[in-house]
């Protein structure tokens, strides 16, 4: 995730919400899925990749059922300078060391989606 750019978080319909079809297109999204069906096809994707098409799956149906707009949730995956990591690279790297090595991709992508429930919560729902 360290090396993300979207030019459409630019773009002014980026800010708007979601349709009701792409909402229940995006809830439809099935990164195992999807997986499956690559490996199917003679694609064995790499874990790195693999764990990159479930993290990012997670974060766009999480941001969905908060209302979040396509920005705020591609904001999450962009760093604001080449120092500062982003929101999914903090997430990402917390759920790692809260594993321990060896743990299985299962148990890291709990993880990750109990400490990006936390993040997506305290970044939205915050009064200020």
């Amino acid at each position: 995730f360290e090396d993300c750019t979207f030019e459409w978080l630019y773009w002014p319909q980026a800010r708007k919400p979601y349709s009701p079809e792409t909402i229940e297109y995006i809830k439809s999204l099935d990164a195992e899925e999807d997986i499956a069906l690559l490996k199917f096809h003679g694609w064995d994707l790499p874990i790195e990749c693999a764990r990159t098409l479930r993290i990012s799956t997670m974060l766009l149906k999480k941001g969905v059922e908060r209302g979040l707009t396509p920005f705020e949730i591609g904001n999450m995956m962009c760093r604001e300078s080449l120092n500062k990591e982003s929101v999914i690279e903090e997430i990402v790297e917390e759920a790692l060391d809260s594993v321990l090595p060896g743990t299985s991709e299962a148990t890291l992508m709990d993880a990750v989606s109990q400490i990006m429930d936390l993040r997506l919560d305290k970044i939205f729902n915050s009064p200020f």
